[in-house]
């Protein structure tokens, strides 16, 4: 059951991610590297050239990937603050079963020695009683 469990999670997992990365697809010819090269002067006519040639749907698939970026990043971060809740919780837990555990491992201890001293005693009074015994006789 738990192996199915979790090649069900590992295929979920994967076609979530496709699904998410739907739309983020990365275009080489929507980037616009601005690089300059030492002692070349770009003027803001080149510039406004550049910004003039690039379409509207450049821009807005642009603006549309930022959305989805910030979505997922959202989204990443709402799983980070989850999981660590969740391994505060955890955390909490297993100190409190480890305290519990300390607890009771000291308890056993405790009444394993006094078993041991009620024993010796119960011999001594036994050899005591054996030792009168023998001395009557």
């Amino acid at each position: 059951m738990k192996k199915k469990f979790l090649i069900l999670s590992i295929i979920l997992t994967m076609t979530t991610g496709i699904a998410l990365a739907n739309g983020m697809v990365f275009d080489p010819t929507e980037y616009q590297a601005t690089t300059t090269k030492k002692g070349a002067v770009q003027s803001n006519a080149s510039i406004e050239k550049k910004t003039q040639a690039s379409s509207t749907y450049t821009q807005d698939a642009a603006s549309d990937q930022n959305e989805y970026f910030d979505k997922a990043l959202f989204e990443l971060d709402s799983a980070q603050v989850n999981s660590r809740n969740s391994l505060l919780d955890y955390q909490a837990k297993y100190q409190e079963v480890d305290t519990q555990y300390k607890l009771i491992k000291e308890q056993r201890r405790v009444l394993g020695n006094q078993i041991k001293t009620l024993e010796r005693q119960i011999k001594k009074i036994e050899q005591s009683k054996r030792e009168i015994r023998e001395t009557m006789i």
